[in-house]
């Protein structure tokens, strides 16, 4: 797998992305996503369609990977996914995400990142930011695109529950904007995107380039000490047993 596809259907950019089987979040991943946005930016200005494979959109940090970095390690990888998702964030493009099924933790937050989101209608996808059930916080950047995504009310409740939801429960609560049948995924959210005309794509820029600011101006505020806080808990005796036994679960599956 890997080197994600890119195609242009009804002039718009569709990438699909195919890292792994669940695109597990790795560096294997920031390298797909990374190649992916050097694409998208050096081609003709087109909004842009992302989506998964099967039944996964992502289903977040790939933690059978990641248990075993030391600090120093983990450091450098939090700081290439932030870098990453940063620049997938403040794409000057409209970004459509269709959600194909499991949108978990690391993998809701790539959606979350998406200006957005429509969602298979599917009573097993589950959809939401469950770190706190895994016994880790957010780094910098995850947390404030989240809060950028989500009203107050429903950052706490999503955040500090860690709950995963079905399609349904997730749009009340603002994870998804819409949902659609399968067939109608892909060809919905295409239409989604070209709804913005070639013409009015500097004004989409530029208007996406202000809501923003401020959510980026958070991040240059507080990225590290946040980042610090994450890799502190991490590391921390009650977050590896956590995150052990989650690993134990993966590892049995396999």
């Amino acid at each position: 797998m890997g080197g994600w596809t890119i195609e242009q259907i009804d002039d718009v950019a569709v990438v699909t992305m195919t890292s792994n089987k669940v695109n597990a979040l790795d560096d294997d991943f920031f390298s797909d996503l990374q190649a992916a946005i050097a694409d998208i930016q050096s081609a003709a200005p087109l909004p842009v369609v992302l989506t998964g494979m099967g039944s996964c959109f992502s289903a977040g940090l790939n933690l059978l990977e990641l248990y075993e970095f030391d600090r120093t390690t983990l450091a450098t990888f939090v700081d290439r996914l932030s870098e990453t998702v940063l620049a997938w964030f403040s794409l000057p493009r409209p970004t459509i995400a269709a959600v194909n099924g499991h949108a978990i933790a690391g993998g809701c937050v790539i959606a979350l990142a998406c200006d957005l989101r429509i969602v298979v209608d599917n009573d097993d996808a589950q959809i939401g930011l469950n770190e706190v059930q895994v016994g880790i916080p957010f780094p910098g950047v995850p947390f404030e695109i989240a809060r950028h995504a989500l009203s107050p009310e429903r950052l706490r409740e999503v955040m500090l529950t860690g709950a995963l939801y079905t399609p349904d429960e997730a749009r009340a609560r603002g994870l998804v904007d819409e949902i659609v049948e399968s067939d109608a995924l892909l060809p919905r959210a295409i239409a989604v995107a070209r709804a913005i005309a070639p013409d009015s794509l500097e004004a989409y820029a530029t208007i996406k380039a202000h809501l923003l600011a401020p959510t980026l101006a958070r991040i240059a505020e507080s990225r590290a000490r946040i980042d610090r806080d994450f890799l502190d808990v991490w590391f921390s005796e009650p977050a590896r047993r956590q995150m052990n036994e989650v690993r134990e679960r993966l590892l049995a599956r396999h």
